[in-house]
């Protein structure tokens, strides 16, 4: 996609788009997003994600390693779509030495939407680590959760498969419930029939609900329908009561 598409794609963001031309968007350097103010920043990862290459999925991973924490996210959803195998393993690497959870959620974003299959492998067991570290906050190992939702495949080896599988599982325990939450979507996402027993379980007694969402046990019962061969109902958030 290039510019003229993304404008006519996206008529609301024409003329931020237009402010980041002015400022030397087609000349940019790898540093050039260190240069603007944030909301300039956020729209330069956003539209990278959209036109870049393989040198702007570098100027992303920067961003990602360094200390301007209002574009993580942002920058790990652009590179969800342009990174290649090295930043893969780049992203892989920034795992094994942050503390920062704000950076460490964002990386399990981008590796959980990935749309390069490269390494999938090492992707989905990194995914299956995070779950089970306990050490995480619940926000990132459901993250991961959502990510093995996504990326889960019969076409892995079977034991790596059955280690996702049983990790979901366990998960449903999990007393978290946002871990429970997104374990729930995974079972049903990649249809495992494993999970049913304990699908069934939720479904009938956790009336937790996930802010900005619905309760666990509703959840539960979409991925039974999903498993089941259904089609599950489409839900709206839930809205806090006004006092």
């Amino acid at each position: 996609m290039n510019l003229q598409e993304v404008k006519h794609q996206f008529p609301e963001a024409v003329a931020e788009i237009e402010a980041l031309e002015n400022l030397g968007f087609a000349s940019r350097s790898l540093d050039w997003i260190d240069t603007l103010d944030l909301e300039q920043a956020k729209t330069a990862c956003w539209l990278v994600g959209r036109v870049g290459d393989d040198r702007d999925a570098d100027a992303l991973i920067s961003i990602l390693s360094g200390h301007r924490r209002e574009l993580f996210i942002q920058a790990a959803t652009s590179l969800s779509l342009i990174a290649t195998g090295k930043h893969i393993q780049s992203l892989l690497s920034i795992l094994v030495t942050s503390s920062d959870p704000t950076q460490r959620n964002s990386v399990v974003y981008a590796l959980s939407f990935l749309a390069n299959r490269e390494r999938e492998q090492d992707v989905i067991s990194t995914l299956i680590e995070i779950v089970a570290n306990k050490a995480d906050t619940s926000v990132i190992r459901a993250q991961a959760l959502e990510g093995i939702g996504n990326r889960l495949s019969t076409e892995l080896p079977e034991n790596l498969y059955q280690r996702a599988v049983d990790v979901m599982i366990q998960s449903l325990d999990d007393t978290e419930a946002e871990v429970r939450f997104w374990a729930c979507f995974a079972a049903g996402a990649t249809q495992t029939k494993e999970a049913l027993p304990k699908l069934q379980v939720l479904a009938q007694t956790d009336r937790t609900i996930l802010s900005g969402w619905w309760a666990v046990g509703e959840e539960a019962q979409d991925s039974i329908t999903l498993i089941n061969g259904g089609t599950p109902p489409l839900r709206q958030p839930y809205k806090p009561s006004m006092p």
